[in-house]
Order: structure tokens, then C-alpha cells, then sequence
């Protein structure tokens, strides 16, 4: 079975379509944007894995993305998409206290050349 879902972009006006394929118990995933088009996990496939209907360019497809969520669930996908979002969140916290360090530093090696080093 094929459900294909049309995905907002932020860099056209254009959306993006992002094809899904349930067969044999399996989900294969596809999107024609520039990232996906090479086969990486773009985020118009990863919000739609995690049935965030606020990515779908036509909200009337909220039923067809709450059949996917079904398939997601049946595959072998949450648990791996669970531990990506984790390794988002722990990124972003790893980042936001490598700018706070860089910050601290800055500020201390300024204050050091005001007063003389």
C-alpha cells in the first residue's frame, strides 16, 4: 500500500512529497526534497514518522497521516526514532553550553586585555 503526503518546505512555496510504502510489514519512506532526494532523513520525513500533522501542506491529509502512524508503529521505527530525538535534545543542550563557554571566555580574555594581561 502507498500513501503519498504533501509536506510544507521553508525554503519554496512549493511542497514536498513525501511517499510511503507498506509492504510486507515493512516501511520504506521517500521525499523528493534536495536531502531526501539522496536518501538522507530529512526532517519532512521525520515529522511525518512522528505523525506531526503541523508539517502537512494540506491539513485534509490528517487522516492518511494517522494511517502511517499506524504502519510506524507496527515497524521496527519507534524505538529508534525515540533515541533520535533524545540525541537531538542532548545535542542542543551539548551546543547551547559550548556558546555559554565560548561567551565566558570571550568575556574573561576581553577583560583581561582591558586590565592588562
Amino acid at each position: 500500500m502507498q500513501i503519498i503526503l504533501l509536506a510544507k518546505s521553508s525554503s519554496q512555496p512549493e511542497p514536498y512529497s513525501v511517499t510511503f510504502n507498506w509492504n510486507n510489514n515493512k516501511l520504506s519512506v521517500f521525499c523528493n526534497c534536495p536531502a531526501g532526494e539522496i536518501g538522507q532523513l530529512c526532517k519532512h520525513k521525520t515529522a511525518l514518522l512522528a505523525n506531526e500533522s503541523d508539517i502537512l501542506y494540506d491539513s485534509k491529509q490528517k487522516n492518511q497521516l494517522d494511517k502511517i502512524s499506524v504502519w510506524v508503529q507496527s515497524s521496527s521505527l519507534p524505538k529508534l526514532l525515540l533515541q533520535l530525538k533524545e540525541a537531538e535534545l542532548e545535542k542542543d543542550r551539548i551546543i547551547e553550553k559550548a556558546k555559554k563557554d565560548f561567551s565566558a571566555l570571550k568575556h574573561k580574555i576581553a577583560r583581561l586585555l582591558n586590565e592588562g594581561a
